[in-house]
């Protein structure tokens, strides 16, 4: 199998990470997808069909066609805006770090570009939410200091697990990587896509740099401590999948997803909407009577039309029956945003068994993933202790959330303001869907008071 060979969870999920990628990145990345985002309607496509017979239309007046339809609709950010608020709540939290002294530059200085841990671990919340999945490699620089390099879900893009001292670890990780060239300068790069591979060979860590045709563009290294004259291969990959619901390598839902897919509806509703809207506004005028070599090409309030005996000028009015409709639909996907922010959102304000029953079929809740992230660089601490011949149970990097109800309410009324900026949403809807979430068993008009500044305690009439 070639070294860019995917395994097949990669393969199924890399359309949605990429989507994912493109809801954070905002509307000008979703236009940039074309049709992958927005398919042409069968006007459209019939248009650009007798262009191409030569009709009517010539060919860059079809494709004006679908790339005015595209301008009109509106992606709303509420992926963005969500992850923004969600992590607001995150940043407040405090991690909770213990590390042999070997390793206590991590707390200050973990990753290849200088940030601290708590930095690498808001940075893997952020990822959880959005992509589902973490991945993260341990080594050591030139200075023999630790540090923690954080990979993308779709850079991760095959993995193996096997026995390994009867044990199921990890035996094979890929990742895909960009590099520079020496085709490039200092001001015009130019890259080439390479794969980093670990894998088990003889119960020890090796590392390779493959290009995409498999030929090696660094030795191979074995990985493991020096003692000497002898190397101490370490016997497991220094490799974590942190996941929103366990640590092992299989891929894990995306919190968001659902959002995302609400707001892709959302847009592709809103380019029917704004087209109707637009055609509603601009009547056809339809004039009948002229002789053959009449040219009328101007109307407006400045124009005059001057017609024979017997002609007839008329306006051809869309009536947009459909138009209220397209906007229920649109609405309807703003409330199913707003039900997955609540879920996701769940972060376990209350404890106990009512913390429990309501959590039974809610994993990928944000108080799961703050604890899912620092047990995932937890395991990466250890493996860098075992790798330096420390006692890796001398490593603690945890969190225990201290979510308060107000920062929970106050995080959803953000959350709603930010959907309702982006169109009208009827406060009974959101309302009963924090209810329904069991966030709030606050009545409206308390819902209505907390929203406009107040405590949200006023009594009921």
């Amino acid at each position: 199998m070639p070294v860019n060979s995917q395994h097949p969870q990669y393969a199924e999920h890399i359309d949605d990470w990429k989507m994912m990628a493109d809801a954070l990145a905002g509307e000008r990345s979703i236009k940039n997808g074309g049709t992958l985002y927005l398919p042409k309607t069968a006007g459209i496509k019939e248009a650009e069909a007798a262009a191409a017979d030569e009709g009517g239309l010539t060919p860059e007046q079809a494709r004006q066609l679908y790339l005015d339809y595209k301008d009109r609709a509106i992606y709303p950010l509420w992926v963005k805006d969500s992850l923004r608020t969600m992590m607001g709540l995150v940043a407040k939290q405090e991690l909770e770090i213990q590390l042999p002294p070997a390793l206590r530059a991590l707390e200050q200085n973990a990753t290849p570009d200088g940030f601290d841990l708590k930095a690498l671990w808001l940075r893997i919340v952020s990822a959880l939410l959005t992509k589902g999945r973490a991945p993260i490699v341990g080594d050591f620089d030139g200075n023999s200091e630790p540090y923690i390099a954080e990979y993308s879900a779709e850079s991760g893009i095959n993995w193996t697990e096997g026995l390994n001292n009867g044990r199921r670890d990890l035996t094979l990780a890929v990742f895909e990587e960009s590099r520079d060239t020496d085709d490039g300068d200092e001001f015009q790069p130019v890259t080439e896509t390479v794969y980093r591979v670990f894998a088990l060979r003889d119960g020890q860590a090796v590392v390779r740099l493959l290009r995409e045709d498999g030929s090696a563009i660094e030795e191979d290294e074995t990985l493991g401590r020096q003692s000497g004259d002898n190397l101490q291969a370490i016997a497991f990959l220094p490799v974590v999948y942190i996941g929103t619901t366990d640590n092992n390598p299989d891929v894990d839902e995306i919190p968001l997803l659902t959002m995302a897919q609400a707001a892709l509806k959302s847009y592709q509703l809103s380019a029917d909407y704004y087209t109707s809207l637009h055609y509603t506004a601009h009547p056809q005028p339809v004039v009948a009577g002229l002789s053959d070599d009449a040219d009328l090409r101007v109307t407006g309030p400045m124009a005059a039309w001057l017609l024979p005996e017997g002609g007839t000028a008329n306006y051809l009015e869309f009536t947009g029956a459909g138009i209220e409709a397209t906007r229920k639909a649109m609405e309807d996907q703003k409330n199913a945003a707003l039900e997955v922010g609540a879920c996701v959102l769940d972060v376990g304000a209350e404890s106990g068994e009512a913390r429990k029953a309501r959590q039974d079929d809610q994993h990928s809740t944000l108080y799961g993933i703050v604890k899912q992230a620092a047990a995932g660089i937890e395991q990466m601490c250890r493996y860098l202790a075992e790798w330096r011949g420390l006692n890796p149970d001398t490593v603690t990097v945890s969190c225990e959330p201290t979510f308060s109800r107000t920062d929970v309410d106050a995080a959803m009324l953000q959350i709603l303001s930010n959907l309702r900026l982006a169109g009208e949403v009827p406060r009974q809807v959101v309302y009963e869907a924090l209810r329904k979430a069991q966030l709030t068993d606050l009545s409206d008009d308390q819902l209505d008071a907390l929203n406009e500044g107040g405590d949200g305690l006023t009594d009921e009439a």
